[in-house]
């Protein structure tokens, strides 16, 4: 068996360390090798929690890596600090933490290239900072004093501070980058309906998510993947040149991922925010991405395109409609007969505690939005202690902490929502992902005549076993029946 295949087998087991391990020792005998070092990350999202205490030059090549999202390589990297290094043993000694990050390679590459997405190391670079504008000795740290500006920007100016660096700001401009990074002006959202209007509005201002690159995975056609999921052959997808509609696409994520993993397929891309077209094109630009058809328009009004998909694919957008059932109908309306939909949306019973802390700040909800009063909300959370949402990668970004807390709208699903949508609309369910390969082996075993997890009432009992299983979202594919 090739390390590739014991790598692949022990990750679809569940065993995810054990995966770890395997592909760390492949990497010894070929360390360049991509699909292993995408391998090594997979298992670090997945929750790997031994075998990379002895693998500092790893994680800097990992998280400086232009073929790596640096997300999936940023809170392991701060664990790794914490855990295997002095770093942050003197934190009444800023001078000296200061030094030792200013010379430690792997803290500085961590700081640029991503948003720290650790609620320890945050505090203990927050304290520091401070230190740094009140003592006026960043001259004497000139690698920390960058890498504190380009934190910034990767975070939104998410950190927390107090009046006195407010006040300090001003006389100090070299380093008011490290606090409030620049930013573009809030555009006007126009529409007619007030919950498009005002979810519109809040990603003109806090375009969402903040990203820069991506993990690249190796091409194939999107029929190749729908194949997977489709043995009865319900859809019927072009091997080349399918048609991919992105209704939603954000700040283009999405986008990028789609055209690097099916290059030979036509993708269009439609959404309600001036500000997200923008950052989306930015970075199709910078990623090589130049063959994507992007468009500013409504969901509810995807008629106007003129043109049917073979695949319509909708993350995240649904539950932020004033009727998700309406939109999802707007969307069938353009799919092939024999097409597929792929949907993500929230789980309510995953989006309670976020429920709740949303109720928390009723009375900011009703304030008008800005960047200070997502800082000060981000302050409140982080005074709570053992709040689970604070390991959410959405809270460590201003537009992050916009969406996971504050959004204009939301309303979330259920599996039996999901499953009266699917009848309503004479639409088979393909695939329901799960997102934990542990989990996902467990009910594998359970379910041997499941594989794909269509039981939709099997699927309930699990989330009920595992609350947080769809902290993410829902993920499923599904087509019309034959």
């Amino acid at each position: 068996m090739s390390a590739r295949e014991e790598i692949k087998q022990l990750w679809s087991r569940g065993r995810i360390d054990d995966a770890l391990a395997s592909a760390l020792r492949a990497l010894e005998d070929d360390p360049d090798n991509h699909e292993i070092r995408v391998s090594v990350v997979r298992c670090l999202v997945d929750g790997a929690a031994s075998g990379m205490a002895g693998q500092r030059d790893l994680l800097l090549s990992l998280v400086r890596d232009p073929a790596i999202e640096p997300t999936n390589v940023s809170p392991a990297g701060w664990r790794f600090l914490r855990e295997n290094s002095d770093l942050f043993d003197t934190p009444n000694d800023s001078e000296a933490m200061a030094g030792r990050i200013e010379s430690d390679a792997l803290a500085i590459a961590l700081l640029e290239e991503d948003a720290v997405g650790d609620i320890a190391s945050e505090r203990a670079l927050t304290a520091l900072r401070r230190w740094l504008l009140v003592s006026g000795r960043r001259t004497d740290f000139p690698k920390l004093t960058a890498a504190l500006i380009t934190q910034a920007l990767r975070n939104g100016g998410a950190w927390p501070f107090d009046d006195e660096e407010r006040a300090l700001l001003a006389a100090n401009p070299d380093f008011a980058a490290a606090y409030l990074p620049p930013r573009e002006t809030i555009g006007t959202a126009q529409y007619s309906d007030p919950v498009t209007r005002s979810v519109a509005q809040q990603y003109e201002g806090w375009p969402y998510p903040q990203w820069r690159r991506l993990t690249s995975n190796s091409p194939e056609p999107i029929a190749s993947r729908i194949r997977r999921y489709d043995p009865e052959g319900r859809a019927a997808i072009p091997e080349r040149g399918a048609t991919i509609l992105v209704a939603g696409c954000g700040t283009g994520r999405q986008v990028v991922a789609l055209r690097q993993r099916h290059p030979d397929d036509v993708i269009v891309a439609i959404d309600i925010s001036e500000a997200s077209l923008r950052y989306a094109g930015k970075r199709c630009a910078e990623t090589g991405v130049h063959d994507v058809e992007f468009h500013k328009l409504d969901l509810h009004d995807v008629a106007k395109l003129g043109r049917s998909f073979d695949v319509i694919t909708t993350t995240g957008v649904l539950h932020h409609l004033p009727d998700p059932e309406a939109g999802w109908a707007a969307l069938l309306g353009v799919l092939k007969p024999r097409g597929v939909l792929h949907v993500m949306v929230y789980s309510k019973i995953a989006r309670m505690r976020i429920a709740a802390l949303r109720r928390m700040f009723a009375g900011e909800r009703a304030l008008p939005m800005s960047d200070d009063l997502l800082r000060d909300i981000r302050r409140k959370v982080l005074a709570l202690e053992n709040f689970p949402e604070m390991r959410s990668r959405d809270f460590f970004t201003l537009a992050g902490v916009h969406d996971l807390l504050m959004h204009r709208h939301e309303e979330p699903f259920d599996t039996g929502r999901i499953g009266r949508a699917l009848d309503r609309f004479g639409l088979a369910l393909l695939n329901f992902e799960i997102p934990r390969p542990k989990i996902r082996a467990e009910y594998r075993a359970a379910h041997p005549d499941d594989p794909h997890q269509r039981d939709l009432k099997a699927i309930a009992r699990l989330e009920l076993g595992h609350p947080t299983l769809y902290g993410t979202m829902y993920e499923f594919w599904c087509a019309r029946h034959a």
